[in-house]
């Protein structure tokens, strides 16, 4: 309890960093990644690498994509070092404490699998989608070796080192960081993507310790000298970088192997993939009206097939549902309104109102997939 009010506490007080790599530093990520496959792979791939290195900074455009939350994983809130069975300590806490309180600490991992699944269909149906989805997918996978990410000290708070985060991230790597620096890389086959991501959590933890010492060190150092009047015109900037440029060449290097492995196995996975006899249907939610006392949550049926929305359900994401009892049959282009409010009128959720000025709303299929998250 002491840990989930823990949780709670820094969800609701906390701004956390979402970002991993910089611009710049996605962007070679992608690229290099693309460039060290080989065979029909780089043939694919190749063509769409523009279009990829484009969508790799995407879910930093969008800080509400994902919920913010895909981009990280903090595991030394789950476990201590070594950091033995941490894929079940992680599913075992969210069981306990909500899937919700859990993700505020990352969900990278998970997020990694998704996409990566997501690529072997798109490859396979020659969806446009691909360099989207490939994009997205070689972001994360870069994020999880970010060291920064891997802590809940992401941010040098708990330490009397806030701001290494943005300093180091931005000001410093993302400024200095050259192609040139990656190191040699080999593309393997992970058999489980989850567990993968998080071994490559627990790598970036330990760098991250690294980081931290070297900033407390040479800041200490910095600050004397420049006491003593010993130094004027060498930034701190530069005394950092040329200490820990060495974990970013690690690490992003390990960042574009990764990538270039979920690239090759995606491509490879997709020539064997069977499309499901229906393909998913494609309905989501567009618009919130909060407004007044006849408030509406909009659904539409943005694929190419009649849905019949018997056994969904909408969720305001803080606890009360709507489930369509019956049948209910959405057309191809076509949208519905879901009404709530004194004043409500058409198809009724409720007459009390549902939705505050902001939130989010989420609808779920039949099965309880979470299907689509709409922010508002």
């Amino acid at each position: 309890m002491k840990r989930t009010l823990i949780s709670l506490f820094l969800l609701s007080t906390l701004t956390i960093s979402i970002f991993g790599w910089g611009f710049s530093v996605h962007k070679i990520i992608a690229k290099t990644a693309i460039e060290r496959l080989s065979g029909p792979s780089l043939g694919y791939f190749l063509p769409l690498e523009s279009q990829i290195m484009i969508y790799s900074t995407y879910p930093d455009e969008h800080q509400d994509f994902e919920a913010g939350t895909a981009h990280f994983m903090e595991i030394d809130f789950y476990a201590e070092p070594p950091f033995d069975n941490l894929r079940s300590k992680i599913e075992n806490y969210m069981q306990t404490y909500g899937e919700a309180i859990g993700r505020g600490h990352g969900y990278a991992p998970w997020a990694i699998d998704k996409y990566y699944h997501l690529l072997v269909e798109d490859i396979a149906i020659n969806s446009p989608d691909v360099p989207k989805i490939a994009g997205i997918l070689a972001h994360f996978a870069s994020d999880i070796n970010m060291p920064l990410h891997a802590t809940v000290n992401f941010e040098g708070q708990m330490t009397g080192q806030s701001g290494i985060h943005g300093l180091w991230e931005s000001a410093i790597v993302d400024k200095r960081f050259d192609q040139s620096m990656i190191l040699p890389t080999r593309i393997s086959t992970v058999t489980d993507i989850i567990d993968a991501s998080l071994e490559n959590s627990k790598i970036a933890w330990h760098y991250a310790q690294s980081l931290l010492a070297i900033d407390r060190s040479e800041k200490a150092l910095f600050e004397q000298l420049s006491k003593d009047s010993l130094i004027s015109s060498i930034s701190y900037e530069n005394i950092l970088w040329d200490s820990t440029k060495w974990i970013a060449a690690v690490q992003i290097t390990r960042s574009v192997e990764f990538v270039s492995t979920l690239f090759q196995m995606a491509y490879n996975e997709s020539k064997n993939y069977i499309p499901k006899a229906e393909s998913r249907p494609k309905i989501v939610i567009f618009k919130i009206s909060s407004n007044g006392n006849d408030q509406y949550v909009a659904i539409r049926n943005a694929g190419e097939k009649s849905v019949n929305l018997k056994g969904w359900k909408i969720s305001n994401g803080e606890g009360k549902y709507f489930l369509f009892e019956n049948d209910f049959v959405i057309d191809p282009g076509r949208y519905i309104l879901v009404h709530s409010g004194s004043d409500a009128k058409g198809l009724i959720w409720s007459n009390s109102l549902i939705w505050s000025s902001h939130g989010k709303a989420q609808l779920f299929d039949p099965d309880g997939n979470m299907v689509f998250e709409f922010v508002y």
